[in-house]
C-alpha cells in the first residue's frame, strides 16, 4: 500500500514538474512549492528567488488587492474560480495571466494551490483582432463602392446603402432582389454581364466589367461591377457572389481630361522652336514632335527605329554613346549634337538630355534640343577672322623687318588694326551675351507660363484620377514629363545665361554655377569673397569674369583631374581680381609643354583684354594650376 501510495505521489510530483502552467503552493501566507514553469513565467533562475516569497509580491498592483481578497476566501474553504489578472516578472516586464486555485488540507496542514496560465499572446491577438474588426467596419462605412450579396438559389440581393446612393435611390426603395438589378441595367449591357459572369462561375476568370445602370433622375451611371463566388464546402457549388459597384463617372470624366491634357502637351511641343523626343533602352524612338519633320520624314516613320536607320554611323554613334550614358547614371547632360539634313546640310544643335522612369517600370531617355548651327557658324567666322588677321599681322612684320625706315608708320598701322579686331571681337562677344539674355528671358517667360499651368493642369488630373490605378500611373507619368520639361526649360535657360548674372550679380551667378559644377562634376569647390560692396559691377566685366570662371572650370573637369577646387573674388581699393585654383596635374607653365593656346586659354585671355584686365596663369606639373584675372579701378572707386 505505501508503495503504491509512493507511486501515485512521484506520477502526480512528475506531472506537476511537466506541466506547461505555472503551479504554486503556498502555506501560512509564503510560497513553499513552484514547479519550473513557475520560474519560467516569472523570469528566475533558480528557486531560491521565488520561495518563501508572498503571491503578492508577484501581482501588478492593479490586481493586487482583488487576488489577496479571493486567496483569503480560498482559507474559508470556497474555491477560486478562474479570473484573468497581471502579474509583474522580476525583470519588471507585465503579463497577462489567467489564475484558479483551491484550498487543500495535508499532513503537514492546510494550503493553497495555485495555478497561473500565460495568456499575454492570447490578449495580444484578441486586442489585434478587435482592431482589425473595427478597422473593417470603418472601411465598409467610408466605402465608395457599393456593396451586393446575391443568392442565387432565391435570388435575394442584400443591397449597401452606397450602392443605393450611387443610383440616387435611398436603400428602402431598392427591393432587395437581383429582379431590381435587372430592371436599371441599360439593355445594351445585358448579354456582356450575362456572359462575364457565366465564364466566371465556369472558373475562366474574375467576373469585373463595366455596365450602365439607370438612376433614379432618368439619365445612366457608369459603374464597375466586379465580383466573386462563395461555394458551398459540402460539395463546392456555387451559392453566392458578392461584389461592389464603383462608380465610374468621374473616372469617365478624368480620362476626357486626360486626353486633352495630352492634346495640349503634344500642341505646346509642336508649336515650340524646341525639339522634343524619348527613346527606350534600346535606342527605338516613341515619341517625337512635330519639329522632327524637318528632317524629311514623317512621325511615323521615325517610331519604333534607332538612328542607326536614319543617320550617319558616325552620327548615329555619337547619339548612342550619349544617350548610354544618361541612362546609366541618370544625370541630366548637356551636349552639341551634330545633324544632318536630306540635302547633306549639317547643322548642330544644343541638345539637354535626360532619364525618365516611365509607368511600365521601363527606362526612357528624354530630349530638348535647340538649334545653334548660326551661332556655331559665327563662331567659326569668328576664329577664322581671327586666323586671317593673325597672317595679315605676320606678313606686315615680315614687310618691316625689311623695310627698316617705315616701322613707326606699319607699327601704327599693326596697332589699329588689332583695335579694329578687338573692338569687333568685342562686339561680337557682347552682341551674342544680349542674344543669349534675349532668348533665355524670352524662353523662362513664354515657355514657364506654360508648364506652370500644364503642371497645374495635371495635379488636379491627378486627383480626379486617384481610384484608377492605370489612369493614375499615366497621370503621373504625365507630371514626370511635365516636371522634366520644366527642368530641362530651366537649365537650357541657365546654360543661354544665368539669370543670377543680371538680377544678383557676379558674386550670386558664381555661387550658383560652382553649386551646379560641383555636383555634377564630383570635385569639391568653394567660392570666397572679400571687399566686395553692394554696388554692381558694369554687365561687360561681371558677364566677362563669369565666363572667364565657366571656361576655367570646364578645363579643370577635362583635363585637371583635381580633387578640390577654389574661387577667389576680391576687392582692393585699386583692383578687382578673380582666382581659380585647383589641385589637379597641372603642367609645366613654360618651356614647349606650355598649353598656351589649348584648353581655352586664348579664349580667356581675349576676353581678359576686352575688359582690359591682366590674365596670368601659374601651373607645376603635379602642383595644380591657378589663373589670376585683374582689372584695375578707375580713381573714382567705382566700376558701375
Amino acid at each position: 500500500m505505501d508503495s503504491t501510495r509512493r507511486d501515485a505521489s512521484d506520477r502526480y510530483r512528475q506531472l506537476i514538474e511537466l506541466s506547461p502552467d505555472s503551479i504554486l503552493i503556498g502555506r501560512n501566507g509564503l510560497i513553499v512549492y513552484a514547479n519550473p514553469a513557475t520560474l519560467r513565467l516569472v523570469g528566475a533562475t533558480s528557486l531560491r528567488e521565488v520561495l518563501g516569497k508572498s503571491p503578492a509580491d508577484l501581482l501588478h498592483p492593479d490586481s493586487r488587492p482583488r487576488v489577496v481578497q479571493r486567496i483569503a476566501e480560498l482559507r474559508t474553504g470556497q474555491t477560486l474560480s478562474s479570473s484573468e489578472e497581471r502579474i509583474v516578472r522580476l525583470d519588471g516586464t507585465v503579463l497577462d495571466v489567467e489564475i484558479t486555485g483551491s484550498a487543500f488540507e495535508d499532513h503537514l496542514g492546510r494550503g493553497l494551490q495555485v495555478i497561473v496560465r500565460d495568456i499575454t499572446t492570447r490578449k495580444r491577438t484578441e486586442a489585434a483582432l478587435r482592431e482589425s474588426e473595427e478597422r473593417l467596419r470603418l472601411a465598409f462605412a467610408g466605402a465608395q463602392e457599393g456593396v451586393w450579396d446575391w443568392n442565387l438559389e432565391t435570388g435575394a440581393v442584400v443591397y449597401s446603402t452606397r450602392w443605393a446612393r450611387m443610383l440616387g435611390y435611398e436603400l428602402h426603395e431598392i427591393e432587395p432582389h437581383v429582379q431590381s438589378w435587372e430592371r436599371l441595367l441599360h439593355p445594351d449591357d445585358a448579354q456582356r454581364a450575362a456572359d462575364t459572369l457565366e465564364a466566371a462561375q465556369r472558373g475562366e476568370g474574375d467576373y469585373a466589367v463595366e455596365l450602365r445602370l439607370r438612376h433614379k433622375g432618368g439619365h445612366y451611371v457608369d459603374v464597375l461591377s466586379r465580383g466573386f463566388p462563395v461555394r458551398r464546402e459540402s460539395d463546392g457549388r456555387i451559392i453566392r457572389i458578392v461584389g461592389t459597384h464603383l462608380d465610374l463617372t468621374e473616372r469617365k470624366r478624368a480620362e476626357a481630361k486626360l486626353r486633352a491634357d495630352e492634346h495640349r502637351l503634344r500642341a505646346f511641343l509642336e508649336n515650340s522652336a524646341v525639339a522634343g523626343w524619348l527613346k527606350d533602352e534600346d535606342g527605338r524612338y516613341v515619341f517625337l514632335s512635330k519639329n522632327f519633320q524637318r528632317f524629311g520624314m514623317g512621325i511615323d516613320e521615325w517610331v519604333g527605329r534607332t538612328d542607326f536607320e536614319f543617320w550617319p554611323r558616325e552620327v548615329a554613334e555619337t547619339f548612342r554613346r550619349n544617350d548610354l550614358a544618361v541612362l546609366k547614371s541618370g544625370k541630366s547632360v548637356e551636349v552639341v549634337e551634330e545633324a544632318v539634313y536630306p540635302d547633306g546640310t549639317r547643322s548642330w544643335w544644343l541638345n539637354h538630355k535626360f532619364r525618365l522612369e516611365g509607368a511600365d517600370g521601363k527606362q526612357y531617355v528624354g530630349g530638348l534640343g535647340v538649334d545653334v548651327t548660326a551661332r556655331t557658324n559665327a563662331e567659326e567666322l569668328l576664329r577664322h577672322a581671327h586666323d586671317e588677321l593673325e597672317e595679315r599681322v605676320r606678313e606686315r612684320t615680315t614687310e618691316l623687318a625689311s623695310a627698316n625706315e617705315a616701322l613707326q608708320l606699319e607699327m601704327v598701322e599693326r596697332e589699329r588694326a588689332e583695335g579694329a579686331r578687338r573692338e569687333l571681337l568685342a562686339r561680337l562677344v557682347f552682341a551674342q551675351e544680349d542674344e543669349r539674355r534675349r532668348i533665355a528671358r524670352e524662353m523662362h517667360d513664354q515657355l514657364g507660363e506654360q508648364l506652370t499651368a500644364l503642371g497645374l493642369h495635371v495635379r488636379g488630373l491627378q486627383s480626379a484620377v486617384a481610384d484608377s490605378p492605370s489612369l493614375a500611373a499615366r497621370a503621373e507619368t504625365l507630371e514626370r514629363v511635365t516636371q522634366e520639361l520644366d527642368r530641362s526649360v530651366d537649365e537650357l535657360v541657365w546654360a543661354l545665361r544665368p539669370t543670377a548674372l543680371d538680377d544678383l550679380g557676379l558674386r550670386a551667378a558664381l555661387e550658383n554655377y560652382l553649386q551646379d559644377w560641383s555636383s555634377r562634376v564630383g570635385v569639391t569647390a568653394e567660392l570666397h569673397t572679400a571687399g566686395l560692396a553692394d554696388d554692381r559691377l558694369t554687365t561687360e566685366i561681371e558677364t566677362t569674369l563669369y565666363r572667364i570662371a565657366q571656361e576655367a572650370l570646364n578645363n579643370v573637369a577635362k583635363h585637371a583631374k583635381a580633387s578640390n577646387v577654389a574661387v577667389l573674388l576680391e576687392r582692393r581699393p585699386d583692383h578687382i581680381s578673380l582666382v581659380i585654383e585647383d589641385d589637379g596635374v597641372g603642367f609645366e607653365s613654360s618651356g614647349p609643354g606650355r598649353p598656351s593656346h589649348g584648353f581655352g586659354l586664348l579664349g580667356m585671355q581675349e576676353r581678359a583684354a576686352l575688359i582690359g584686365a591682366n590674365l596670368e596663369i601659374e601651373s607645376q606639373a603635379g602642383a595644380g594650376t591657378s589663373i589670376l584675372v585683374r582689372i584695375a579701378i578707375p580713381h573714382e572707386g567705382r566700376l558701375a
